[in-house]
Order: structure tokens, then sequence, then C-alpha cells
């Protein structure tokens, strides 16, 4: 910006100086406008240039990088069950994705909403999408944080949230990583880190491939550039809209008088804990698929934890209630206390905020199980108008039972009753 000003400053100033002149000149006449022009530009450039040269070479903002917690908030899983967790496996990749987009960020601003159900319940938090599942997380003092969304590109975000986390030490040193300020800072450190964790990976691929050297060598530094590039471009994309989403989000619930793990620094220390414990996992998955969404109820049964929060954003509005959803849904060790969340973008349940579009629903983890078995419905949002009790409007909970069936819905078979 600077650069374009001093440019279009110096160029005016040559021709406001030089025209004058040209006309007590000899031969004048002949002197075009655009032999001023050019004269200005190169003197304009000559300037330009140096400037941007000394600009470029100056030497970024450096942000200091937090050493591990000393203390964990949340005791760290043991070895043992940091294998359990890694367990889920991904769904293979969809053919396409919804609109064709990524949703780096949520397009949700008032889950405040839901903050009295979750508050504190405990227990696993699975969720879909990306900022949105710290925040809840947070609230709920989750012990076990599963991250899934069927866009892989959302997984390989969290690995970008997962370092943040580790290097900062609070709320604040955590955002200015995504800051325009240390903007250079942040990409040098992300391409160290995972430049560390491609070698890593890359070494052990090759070990398995029983690769000649000069093959290996090869192999390593193609496998490890694009590791490495594909992370750091995806940061360089989305730092600006990454942001304006977290400051956004941090003054809005300041202003509710609603701490977050933006805000507070013992919601925040929980989120880094579960990092650094090895409660957390982000994985590719399909909530109607039949890998992960299988994976993690028994992964969670394997660990003895109850799934207490399942955040599913307005996922449902894209597909319909179908037998291997259901059967997904039900397969879940819901606690006793537990709680579904979900957004859905139809106008005729009523919006909470008409410039962003989603009615806000809440259902009890059992009341949710009821409507799988037992309801022939095939949407959510028409399950919805069935059973919600409108709390005010555009926010609603799910408290009315399904009416009994002469035919019960197709559930998918459950393949863990049939190894037992």
């Amino acid at each position: 910006m600077l650069s374009a000003f001093l440019f279009v400053f110096v160029s005016t100033l040559f021709v406001v100086l030089i025209m004058p002149i040209s006309n007590i000149l000899p031969n004048t006449k002949y002197i075009n406008l655009r032999y001023y022009f050019l004269l200005t530009c190169m003197v304009s450039l000559s300037l330009v240039g140096p400037y941007a040269e000394a600009k470029k070479s100056a030497e970024p903002e450096r942000l200091e990088q937090a050493g591990p917690m000393q203390v964990l908030s949340i005791p760290a899983l043991s070895s043992s069950d940091k294998q359990v967790l890694g367990q889920i496996r991904p769904d293979p990749p969809p053919e396409e994705i919804v609109r064709d987009s990524h949703y780096w960020v949520s397009n949700e601003h008032n889950h405040q909403l839901w903050h009295s159900f979750i508050q504190g319940i405990g227990g696993a938090f699975v969720g879909v999408g990306t900022d949105q599942n710290y925040l809840l997380a947070g609230w709920a003092k989750s012990s076990v944080l599963i991250l899934m969304d069927f866009d892989q590109e959302i997984p390989m975000l969290h690995e970008i949230y997962a370092y943040f986390f580790s290097v900062s030490s609070d709320p604040d040193m955590f955002l200015a990583r995504w800051s325009k300020k240390y903007r250079e800072d942040s990409i040098d450190q992300l391409t160290r880190h995972f430049t560390t964790i491609a070698q890593q990976k890359a070494e052990r691929e090759a070990d398995r491939k029983e690769l000649t050297d000069k093959k290996r060598s090869r192999y390593l530094s193609k496998r490890v550039k694009r590791f490495v590039r594909r992370r750091v471009k995806t940061y360089k994309l989305i730092r600006g809209l990454l942001w304006r989403r977290l400051t956004k989000t941090k003054q809005k619930y300041q202003e509710l008088k609603i701490g977050t793990f933006l805000s507070d620094q013992e919601q925040y220390d929980h989120i880094r804990s579960l990092w650094a414990g090895g409660r957390v996992i982000a994985v590719r998955g399909d909530l109607t698929a039949d890998v992960a969404m299988l994976d993690i109820g028994d992964r969670l049964r394997e660990l003895n934890v109850t799934l207490n929060v399942m955040y599913l954003s307005n996922a449902e509005q894209y597909f319909k209630l179908t037998p291997s959803y259901r059967r997904n849904l039900i397969e879940l060790p819901w606690g006793a206390t537990s709680y579904a969340l979900r957004t859905m973008g139809w106008r005729s349940l009523g919006f909470f905020d008409e410039d962003e579009k989603y009615h806000y629903n809440v259902q009890a983890g059992d009341n949710l199980i009821k409507w799988m078995q037992q309801s022939r419905t095939t949407k959510a949002g028409r399950m919805m108008f069935k059973g919600r009790v409108i709390k005010e409007p555009g926010f609603s909970v799910m408290e009315g039972l399904p009416k009994a069936s002469k035919r019960l819905p197709e559930i998918a078979p459950s393949p863990r009753q049939r190894r037992q």
C-alpha cells in the first residue's frame, strides 16, 4: 500500500514540475505526454524498489514459544488408552463436499443458547466443524474430544490448532498466532513443526516400501515437501478468516459475560490439556457411513467414557435419517445426562437471528435414541416439528416422544451386536 502511494506521489510530483519547465524549453513541442509518464515511472520505480527490498528484508515480529504444560487440568491418557483412541478409522473420502466449499470457520453465532445445558457436563464430546467445538467443549469440560468432518481439510486444520495450543500459554498468545503481525513467525514455526512430523512419517513409509537409497531420498524429499506445503498453504489462506472469527467470538461472549477458551484461562488450559494429554483426535468421518461413527462408539466403550455432547451443526439438513445414520446414533454410548446439539436452516422452524438464518435445537440423548428407534420420520427438521417445545423464537428443545407406529423404521444391522 505504501509502495503504491509513493509511486503515485513521485509520478505526480514529476509531472507537476516538468510540465511547466517544458513550456520554456526549446523543441518541447515534439515531446509527447507519454514520455513524461515513462520518465516519471522510471524515477518512481528507482525509489520504490530499494524501499520494497528494505521492507522485505526486515526481520518479522517474533512471538514467544511457550513450553509444555507443567500441570494438566485433566490427567493425560495412558499409552494404551491413547492407542485405543487412535484406532478410530477414517471413512473413505466423499465424492464431493457440500457446495464444493471448505467450512474453515463456523457460520453459527449463537451457541450461547446451549450453554446452560452442557456447562460442566463432562464426558466425551463428538462434533463436526472447527472453532465451535473448542468453544462448546470448553463449556462442557469434556474429557475426550473427537473432532470429525467428511472434508479432509478440516481434520488437517485441527493439526494447526493443535500446534498453536501447544506453544501458546494463554488465550492472547493463541489469538496472536492468527494475527497479521505474527504471520511470518507463525509460518516459520509451522514449517519447522510439520517438517519434523513429515520426516518421521515419510521415513516409516519408506521403511515399509523397502526402497533403495536413491529412491528413498527422492521419496522422502517429495513427501515432506508436499506434507508441509499443504498445511502452510492452508494457514496462509485462512489466517485472516480465523483471526476475524476468533476475535469476534471472544468479543461477543465477553459482552454476554460468558467465559470461553478465548478469554478464560481455565477453559483455555482445559482445551490445551486435552491436546497435551492425548485426549483429542481429529478424523475424516461421515455421520451416515459405516466406519468412523461405529469406531467412535467402540473406542469410547473401551475407554469407559460416555458420550455427553454430540454437536451435529446443520449437517442433518443435507441427508435423510437413513438406516445407517439411525444405527450410528443408537450405537453411541450416551450418558445418563447427554445432549445432541443441532442447527437447522429451515425458515419454517423459525430463525433465532434473521441475519444468520438458523434455528437452534437441543435434544437429550435418550430422547434422540427413541426417535431413531421408533419414528419413521425421514428428516430431522420434520422430527423437530413433531417433538419440539419452543423456548424462545428460533430456539427449541426436543421434549416430545414419537407416536407409536405399527411399522418401525429400518435400522442398519449393528456390527457390535454381531460380534457379541
